[in-house]
């Protein structure tokens, strides 16, 4: 079983272990996740490197996945991209493999300005048209598009631009960027209120847990690891 937390879950997590108040509910999370010992890989990615910055929270980070992610991380998100185009197939290895650093963070620079294009039509044109720039952007042929990668991303790039009254974050292309990247593979993806709805209206939660950093939902994730471990 694959789980992957992202930026915001895992540093709730973190917050726990150096025992900061109101974590409660992520200690749950973090409870079960070591109960399931060999049966979950729960990987670190480039986008947890990218968004921590280097801060206070790394050491923790380090100590924290070392411990649950049984020496494996997520590839970067052009790979990812490229081998889903190129072999036509979700396998394992090409989205996990052993050689990420802490060092590296995500490079975002060439998908830059993606979530700034002005898509018109409904929502199955806007996503045709953020998925083929995005393609383009990479440098690969139309075949590609059929990749789940594309697919999910332009999909999320879509809802977002018919979804103007949100504010804009500063993360939203990390967010669309590791959603596309992670959830063909994910058995579990645990992140923010808002992924988590534009995975659900999009219909990409199919066959997934996922659930947000609301309580009652950090809570519900604990219990839906807990299952997994006949607990």
């Amino acid at each position: 079983m694959l789980v992957y937390l992202d930026q915001n879950y895992a540093s709730r997590i973190a917050k726990h272990l150096l025992a900061l108040p109101g974590q409660e509910a992520f200690g749950e999370v973090w409870a079960a996740l070591r109960a399931l010992g060999g049966r979950a890989v729960v990987p670190p990615s480039p986008f947890h490197v990218l968004e921590l910055h280097g801060g206070y929270l790394l050491p923790t980070f380090r100590r924290m996945f070392a411990r649950i992610n049984q020496g494996w991380w997520v590839r970067p998100w052009p790979d990812v991209a490229r081998r889903q185009a190129e072999g036509g197939s979700l396998e394992r290895e090409d989205f996990l493999w052993r050689r990420g650093s802490w060092t590296e963070p995500a490079d975002l620079a060439p998908l830059w300005g993606l979530l700034d294009l002005e898509l018109e039509g409904d929502f199955y044109q806007r996503t045709a048209a953020a998925r083929s720039w995005a393609r383009q952007r990479l440098g690969l042929g139309r075949a590609a598009e059929a990749a789940p990668f594309f697919q999910i991303l332009g999909r999320l790039v879509a809802f977002r631009s018919l979804e103007r009254e949100r504010g804009e974050r500063a993360s939203d292309l990390v967010d669309v960027v590791m959603a596309a990247t992670v959830v063909p593979y994910a058995d579990a993806l645990a992140t923010d209120r808002y992924l988590r709805e534009a995975l659900v209206r999009t219909g990409l939660n199919a066959g997934r847990h996922i659930c947000s950093g609301r309580a009652a939902e950090v809570r519900r994730c604990a219990r839906w690891l807990q299952g997994r471990n006949g607990t």
